[in-house]
C-alpha cells in the first residue's frame, strides 16, 4: 500500500484552516516547529505516529480522515453527544438531531 503523503498533508491543512489556525499556532499546539508543519502539509516529511495522535487531537479529526479520507461509521465524538442527549430525554434527541441534519445541509452550501 502506497501512502499519499502529499493528500495527507492537504487533509491537514484544510483541518487547520476550518480551525483558523495559522502554521505557527498548531505547531506550537503540537509542540513542533512551524517549518516541520509546512513539509507535514506539503507531504515532503513524515511524521512519527505520536506527531499523528496530537494533529488529530488538536484538529478534532480521526487518523482515518486523516490517513485515509475516510470518515469512521462510529463517531465517538457524535455518539458521546448523542447519549449525553438521550439522556435528556427524547425531546432534547430530537432536537439535537435535528439540528445535526441542518448543520450538515448547511455545510454543503458553504
Amino acid at each position: 500500500m502506497n501512502i499519499d503523503y502529499i493528500s495527507i498533508g492537504n487533509r491537514i491543512r484544510s483541518a487547520r484552516i476550518a480551525l483558523g489556525l495559522s502554521q505557527e499556532q498548531l505547531a506550537e499546539k503540537c509542540n513542533l516547529s512551524t517549518s516541520f508543519i509546512g513539509h507535514i502539509e506539503r507531504g515532503s516529511r513524515k511524521m512519527s505516529l505520536e506527531t499523528l495522535v496530537a494533529l488529530c487531537d488538536i484538529l478534532n479529526v480521526s487518523a482515518d480522515y486523516l490517513l485515509l479520507d475516510s470518515l469512521p461509521e462510529n463517531d465517538m465524538i457524535l455518539n458521546g453527544i448523542l447519549n449525553e442527549t438521550k439522556k435528556k430525554g427524547s425531546l432534547h434527541y430530537a432536537r439535537m438531531t435535528t439540528i445535526i441534519k441542518a448543520l450538515a445541509e448547511i455545510i454543503d452550501k458553504i
